[in-house]
């Protein structure tokens, strides 16, 4: 481990990539925290409406991960991070001066879009930078850089809040800073020829018949679902208890903060003990229970204390998740098993947070006693199909390899965040 981190700290390519990972949280977390209730109080848009426009970034994502695949290859991966970062600091800008339904709509989707080209490129330049025995160490450290990232601009969000002052403008300059970083740190690539070869149809064919993997992205698009509900809901929560937004960036603070100091701790006494199966189903009942109890909190210590709940699922289904997509995927397919169980995240999220805000307003609002009882519900539902799973699945993974692909060890997931 140590021979690791010597190797990656001499790599300079590899810790620019790190500081731009830094910045490209910091910009996006001042506008992720307080974005629901700018919406809804500043902007005087329903529920449904916010829901509609965070499911819109999330569905314009998935486009941008599509072309993120053939365009580093035709104008280079700097140019396409670059573009990234613009498209997200133009949506920044948007956002401030905008107050329409139908300009959020639009400036989500580029949002969506920016995100969509700048992370996977970021990830696929990592992996490209680190030897490959180096790799699960060089992504913990992307995930550490990119929740200080989060810390740093929850602090600023509390500063500017309590200032009366909105995050917009100033994250857009950062999207900017991040693409002249991007622009004289890195070096042209256009010429680059990939090693990676196109998708051929035949591969998603092979995927859409594999049964089994097919059944657990079925899983996993509604446990994204209830995930999504949390940077929606909190938002609204806290700004409907604490009755002001200044508190609520400490939250996603404290969150980050938690996740820097004990995923390694979980992933060591949790994860490589028990069942990838039965961390899933914890995992996504914290999520539920922490969803759940936000509609108990009544200050700022509940709400933290719910969030911790919350962020705890978090640590136990986010690293299973990529490992069980390593599990059922064949070898020389990988990439593609990986990119369609991204695309299924994308499409939970728009669903869940388009219909969470119309079921929310509906049954009440975030201060009525249904939403939550609705969540604990779900929860209930979504944790007895997961165990149903778990007791299909858990035997079969015993013994090694599923029938449908090669014999190979379980993959490792590499990322964070």
């Amino acid at each position: 481990m140590e021979a690791s981190k010597s190797a990656l700290w001499r790599n300079k390519r590899y810790m620019m990539l790190l500081i731009l990972v830094f910045f490209m949280h910091l910009a996006a977390y001042l506008i992720v925290p307080v974005f629901p209730v700018f919406l809804q109080k500043a902007r005087s848009l329903s529920l449904s409406q916010v829901g509609l426009i965070l499911g819109a970034g999330s569905i314009a994502y998935q486009v941008g991960s599509l072309l993120g695949g053939p365009l580093p290859d035709r104008f280079g991966r700097r140019f396409v991070m670059m573009a990234g970062a613009i498209l997200q600091g133009s949506a920044m800008a948007g956002y401030h001066y905008s107050h329409s339904f139908g300009w959020f709509l639009l400036f989500s989707s580029v949002n969506g879009l920016g995100v969509g080209l700048l992370a996977p490129t970021i990830k696929t330049m990592i992996t490209n930078q680190v030897h490959a025995d180096h790799r699960t160490a060089a992504f913990s450290w992307r995930g550490i850089f990119a929740h200080s990232g989060i810390i740093v601009a929850g602090l600023l969000i509390t500063w500017l809040t309590s200032l009366g002052k909105q995050p917009f403008l100033l994250s857009a300059l950062v999207f900017a800073v991040l693409a002249i970083l991007t622009r004289i740190s890195l070096p042209a690539d256009r010429s680059r020829v990939t090693d990676r070869p196109n998708t051929p149809m035949m591969e998603y064919k092979h995927i859409l018949t594999h049964r089994s993997f097919m059944l657990f992205s079925g899983i996993m698009l509604l446990i994204w679902a209830l995930y999504a509900q949390f940077t929606l809901i909190l938002p609204l929560r806290g700004e409907a208890v604490l009755h002001s937004a200044t508190m609520i960036g400490l939250i996603w603070t404290i969150n980050s903060v938690s996740v820097v100091l004990f995923q390694g701790v979980v992933s060591r006494f949790v994860l490589q003990r028990v069942s990838p199966y039965l961390s899933l189903t914890i995992g996504t009942l914290m999520l539920g229970v922490g969803l759940t109890v936000l509609g108990l909190a009544n200050h700022f210590v509940t709400l933290s204390g719910a969030a911790l709940l919350f962020i705890m699922g978090e640590m136990l289904f986010m690293p299973v998740q990529d490992s069980l997509v390593g599990y059922f995927a064949q070898e020389k397919w990988l990439g593609s098993y990986f990119g369609f169980s991204n695309f299924v995240s994308g499409i939970g999220t728009a669903l869940g947070t388009s219909i969470g805000g119309t079921l929310v307003e509906r049954l009440g609002g975030v201060t009525s006693a249904s939403p939550w009882i609705a969540y604990g519900i779900a929860t209930l539902f979504l944790v007895a199909i997961l165990g149903l799973f778990a007791i299909y699945a858990t035997a079969r993974h015993k013994k090694g390899a599923p029938p449908s692909r090669p014999k190979a060890g379980p993959g490792r997931r590499e990322g964070a965040v």
